[in-house]
């Protein structure tokens, strides 16, 4: 399940966020954007290798 959502969230970053990064990359909300959604996916891919050992 954790290894999922890691996924959906990488996903989403690559598919949605990326792209309008792109076009806004000194964008004010593309900033905060992408250090919240870091911090989510540093986050689950900790208890995902927390939970594989």
């Amino acid at each position: 399940m954790i290894r999922e959502k890691l996924t959906e969230i990488r996903r989403f970053i690559t598919g949605v966020v990326a792209p309008h990064a792109a076009l806004q990359p000194k964008g004010r909300w593309i900033k905060h954007l992408n250090t919240q959604l870091s911090s989510v996916e540093s986050t689950l891919d900790v208890i995902a290798d927390c939970m594989d050992a």
